[in-house]
């Protein structure tokens, strides 16, 4: 085994690999399936400029580095000018068409799409519609999504349509998480370390150690979930 060659694909790949981190920390984008496609090209690039540093020969790893940050720093400038300009965005990204108008096909924009019927029957499949027919309005968002509004027959009763009026949810608070309690949160709802463990003693648990997961779900209530041998 060469040695030198060992410790030169250790220090490069390492190189690479605490770079990535970085650069996926600043540009920040979403899931996979949100990315536009101009967003998607770019992450695909930078991946390929990095595996090409990893296995660049010594003479070309910092010329082959100074591509990959001037890669990213482009694209951090057009995801700024993206955020600040419209037309911009536009241009780039294009914009949502509507596939489906008042429940009628629009054969125009699914032709400047590329679009067929086979792809529209299937991403409205993926709402869980099969008949097309119960479909008000159909927009393609520029990430590939379709989103739906169905007509007012098709849509599903809701609590407000039955006058029925509950108190709107909050967002749960967690309290324990792996049997650490969570100081910062138990002060936000002004709870004590004895409420905690009168808590905890109704339930037959001795310590939040033996906890795995309590948290104050949206419905105000307390919900824990003991570590395995602690359970109720």
């Amino acid at each position: 085994m060469n040695w030198d060659v060992l410790l030169r694909d250790t220090w490069q790949t390492t190189l690479i690999f605490v770079t990535l981190l970085i650069l996926t920390r600043l540009l920040d984008k979403t899931q996979v399936g949100q990315l536009t496609l101009y967003e998607y090209v770019s992450g695909i690039t930078i991946g390929s400029l990095a595996a090409t540093i990893a296995s660049s020969e010594p003479d070309k790893v910092w010329s082959d580095y100074y591509d990959l940050l001037l890669f990213a720093a482009l694209t951090y400038i057009v995801s700024v000018c993206t955020m600040k300009s419209r037309s911009f965005r536009t241009l780039l990204e294009g914009s949502p068409s509507i596939i489906i108008e008042n429940g009628r096909i629009i054969k125009e924009n699914m032709k400047s799409l590329r679009f067929d019927l086979d792809e529209l029957n299937a991403l409205l499949r993926g709402k869980d519609i099969v008949d097309i027919s119960e479909v008000q309005y159909a927009i393609l968002e520029t990430t590939g999504e379709m989103s739906i509004i169905k007509k007012s027959g098709f849509q599903p009763l809701t609590k407000s349509d039955m006058n029925i009026h509950l108190t709107d949810p909050t967002l749960p608070v967690e309290l324990i998480m792996d049997g650490e309690i969570i100081e910062e949160n138990l002060k936000k709802q002004n709870l004590t370390h004895t409420w905690l463990e009168e808590q905890l003693s109704t339930r037959n648990i001795k310590s939040a150690s033996h906890v795995m997961y309590g948290v104050i779900d949206s419905k105000g209530q307390f919900f824990i979930s003991a570590k395995g041998s602690h359970q109720e």
